[in-house]
Order: C-alpha cells, then sequence, then structure tokens
C-alpha cells in the first residue's frame, strides 16, 4: 500500500494543516493529550513557514537544511499519533478518510473477467523456437489489464487453419511478455496456430484473440 503521507511537499503543507486541523477539533473525543497537539500545531507551524521560505528564488542552504528538519519532525509526529492515538476504536473511517488517511477494504474487491483480448505477434527465436509478444488491443503498452493473471496461449501444429480456439489443443499460461514455445524437432517445416486470451486469478477468461500462424523454425 502507498504511503498515506504525501511525498511532493507542496501538497504535504496542504495535507498536514487539514490533518493538524482535524486532530485540533476532535482531540477531546479522540482522548489526545494536550502536549501532544501543541507538538503537532508546533511542527506543522514551522514546516508549512520553512517549506515558504525555501521556494524563495532568495533561499539560503540553511533555510532548506532548516525545512528538511521541520519535515522530517512533522511527519515523525503525525506517524507517531496514527499508530498509536488513531487506533483508538472511536476514531472511526469517515474521521479517518476526514484526516487523510486511507481505509483498509474489510471486502474483498470483485475482480471482473477480463473484457478485453490480448493482441499477438510471432517472432522466429531459433531452431524449434517461437517468441510470442502479446499486448492488449486498448493498449500499445506491456501492462495487463486490471486483474489479469495472465495471457493463456492456445496453440496447435496443424496441416489445415482450425475453426476456432477451441481446435488448439495445447495450452501455456504465460504471466509476462514475451513468451517463448518451444517444439519438437519432427514439427519443423510445419505450420503452428496460436490465440491466446486473458485470464484472471480465479480462471475466468476473456474474449480470445485472432488466430496467428508461424511456421516452425
Amino acid at each position: 500500500m502507498k504511503d498515506y503521507i504525501p511525498h511532493k511537499e507542496s501538497v504535504l503543507a496542504l495535507w498536514s494543516a487539514n490533518f493538524t486541523a482535524q486532530v485540533v477539533a476532535n482531540a477531546t473525543a479522540w482522548e489526545i493529550p494536550t502536549q501532544e497537539i501543541t507538538a503537532l500545531q508546533t511542527a506543522n507551524a514551522d514546516f508549512v513557514t520553512l517549506h515558504a521560505q525555501a521556494n524563495n528564488p532568495e533561499k539560503t542552504s540553511i533555510i532548506v537544511a532548516e525545512k528538511n528538519a521541520a519535515r522530517e519532525a512533522l511527519v515523525a509526529k503525525i506517524r507517531r499519533l496514527v499508530g498509536f492515538r488513531l487506533k483508538n476504536p472511536v476514531v472511526t473511517n469517515a474521521d479517518r478518510i476526514a484526516l487523510g488517511l486511507r481505509v483498509r477494504d474489510s471486502k474483498p474487491s470483485h475482480i471482473p473477467a477480463p473484457k478485453s483480448r490480448p493482441e499477438i505477434a510471432i517472432v522466429v527465436l531459433d531452431v524449434c523456437r517461437l517468441k510470442i509478444l502479446f499486448h492488449d488491443i486498448n493498449s500499445d503498452h506491456k501492462a495487463k489489464p486490471y486483474g489479469v493473471h495472465g495471457a493463456l496461449l492456445a496453440y496447435a501444429v496443424l496441416d489445415a487453419p482450425p475453426a476456432s480456439p477451441n481446435a488448439l489443443t495445447r495450452t501455456r499460461m504465460a504471466t509476462r511478455t514475451p513468451y517463448t514455445l518451444e517444439f519438437r524437432e519432427e514439427e519443423r517445416g510445419k505450420t503452428v496456430y496460436i490465440a491466446t486470451c486473458w485470464e484472471n486469478k480465479k480462471g475466468e477468461k476473456g474474449p480470445w484473440s485472432e488466430i496467428g500462424k508461424a511456421i516452425v523454425p
């Protein structure tokens, strides 16, 4: 899970101001001691002030160093509050969202069956080996669609083009592109037909690609 504290300092300045305001407004209900509230307010004010000064064209290396130290001090106080005080059961998920914190999803998200299909390219690698490259038809990048575990490659060496991918009886699961298919010596010079579809972790398959073909090298 990504860090809940923004990395970009301009965003952090706004985020910490909201975080501080929420903690101050709910300090009594959340049972946060006064000294910790004061320390948070001071750390937030120091960072916001020094961040503004460090973005001035006339800033000095001393100001930048002080800003960096103020940022570290602020982040440390925020993490302490989140790790100890804000785990109090009285702090609700709605409170955490208002603070700018992430809320864990107690219910596993449903991963749908793939809706799109891959496109493939077949490249001769060397003797008895073909390299299969694939990507989603809706993207030029290698990344698989959300929820997809990999590409199911179906292939067969046949004398005539198959009527559908169902006739391709040999299968491999490729979780990364490219994928290498290896063939037997006696299959050299024959035609192999290949199709692929996306498959999620539950084994649900999406639409098949068009059937490609190549001569086994």
